[in-house]
């Protein structure tokens, strides 16, 4: 698979959840749901860096801690 890197506004993806100060609602694009071939239900490991943020699709949910 290539890289492929798509912008969006902050303000796009991310919406605050009311009466809850620490965390944010993310909404991944539908075209990149389909892009990706990510289907609702699937596992996903989500990680940023640098303002960066990188979704992966895992196999096995014991994978986000990168154990098998």
């Amino acid at each position: 698979m290539t890289d492929q890197t798509t912008t969006y506004k902050v303000e796009d993806i991310f919406q605050d959840i009311k009466d809850d100060d620490e965390n944010v609602l993310m909404t991944i694009p539908p075209e990149v749901s389909e892009r990706m071939g990510w289907l609702p239900g699937d596992n996903l490991k989500i990680t940023v860096e640098d303002g960066t943020i990188e979704i992966v699709k895992i196999e096995q949910p014991k994978d986000i801690d990168g154990e098998k």
